[in-house]
């Protein structure tokens, strides 16, 4: 039982790690969202865009210095890869054809994307065990 509760302690430890990474950046890209689609009138493909270029290159180094990835470039481009295509396509929807504004739509997408994605990175060995 020993076993376990080390267990629980260190992937409680890496899953903090993970969220404290992931709410700093995710309020990045949530402003991100909001300055350049709602209060600069860019599409919401490119504002998400260009909010996911800032995303990908300083989220992935955080992680880094909080030793919460595996230093597997590639492996985390591809497999973050899916989520923001998925969430680049519900942003897409819900403010260009739904028109909800980037304040309602990009927390709720963020934060649904954001929870399955460390599930995703633990299945494919990216989260550091």
């Amino acid at each position: 039982m020993e076993w376990l509760t080390n267990l629980f302690k260190k992937d409680l430890s890496t899953f903090v790690r993970f969220s404290l990474v992931g709410a700093v950046w995710t309020a990045i890209n949530i402003g991100s969202d909001i300055l350049l689609i709602d209060h600069w009138n860019l599409p919401g493909w490119l504002g998400a865009l260009i909010g996911y270029v800032i995303l990908y290159i300083g989220r992935y180094y955080s992680y880094l210095w909080l030793k919460v990835l595996e230093p597997q470039f590639w492996k985390y481009v591809y497999s973050t890869a899916i989520f923001t295509a998925v969430m680049w396509g519900m942003k897409i929807v819900a403010t260009d054809f739904l028109e909800y504004p980037a304040m309602i739509a990009s927390p709720v997408i963020t934060l649904l994307a954001f929870v399955l994605k460390y599930f995703f990175y633990k299945s494919i060995r990216l989260i550091k065990e």
